[in-house]
């Protein structure tokens, strides 16, 4: 019995990298374009909010942070939408229109503002009970981290278009913890993947932040740090959706 999960564990990741590198061309050239317009945007908003925190207030500072916020969210549309489709495409399902993928990024920014509102919880809970207030900030953390990880098979529900959005995404979280033994270690290696990939494009930032003897290196590298942590896992975007086609076909209707 360990030797069959081990095999169907092994097999379920190696699934997972073919299905990465036979699709890489039809996803990852769209979704990198989208995530450069991202990061450039980002970093121009904080830009922009540093200067109004200095009280400059400028016509060009204000048209620059509108257009930055714009940009930022156009790419993180377009972004979605091209990954939806393309997981609703494997499932011999339609394109999703603009509507559609706006109510899924709704009903995913529902399920991410979860672990915020425990965290509310946990500090009013706190101001009641101060002598549990280091035990419920690890119970918040640790819930957060697990919540978060759980929602690793949500898009795939979603796109899957068999039911209510929120209804597929308790369904993702539903079939995390009941194939647990399989998905949580794909799912690890996914995110080791990602932050073997966030470390290289961090290494090749120093590299080039040497060479022109850049005097804010380590601030920059840390910033640089705290922005590519939120696309890192979609750096090699394919993997983490084809890990979720794979599941999903394999345990369907389990």
């Amino acid at each position: 019995m360990v030797i069959n999960y081990f095999q169907g564990l092994f097999n379920i990741i190696v699934d997972s990298f073919k299905f990465a590198f036979e699709k890489l061309r039809n996803l990852m050239p769209h979704v990198w374009t989208m995530i450069v317009i991202q990061i450039i945007s980002y970093i121009e908003l904080m830009f922009a909010l540093f200067a109004f925190g200095q009280g400059m207030y400028s016509f060009g500072s204000i048209f620059r942070f509108t257009v930055a916020i714009v940009l930022y969210f156009v790419g993180l549309f377009f972004m979605f939408k091209k990954i939806f489709s393309f997981l609703s495409n494997e499932f011999s399902g339609a394109d999703f229109s603009n509507l559609k993928t706006i109510k899924a990024l709704l009903v995913l920014a529902f399920f991410n503002l979860i672990p915020f509102l425990v965290f509310i919880l946990g500090y009013f809970a706190s101001k009641f009970f101060p002598q549990y207030t280091l035990i419920l900030q690890r119970v918040v953390s640790i819930f957060s981290i697990i919540f978060y990880v759980s929602l690793s098979f949500s898009m795939v529900k979603i796109s899957q278009q068999n039911k209510n959005m929120f209804v597929a995404v308790m369904d993702s979280i539903k079939l995390f913890f009941k194939k647990f033994l399989y998905t949580f270690p794909l799912i690890l290696i996914v995110y080791l993947v990602a932050f073997i990939f966030k470390f290289i494009i961090l290494v090749l930032l120093v590299y080039l932040f040497s060479f022109f003897k850049n005097l804010f290196l380590v601030q920059t590298v840390e910033f640089l740090d705290s922005v590519l942590s939120l696309y890192s896992i979609y750096f090699f975007a394919t993997l983490y959706l084809g890990a979720q086609i794979i599941v999903a076909k394999k345990f369907q209707g389990e």
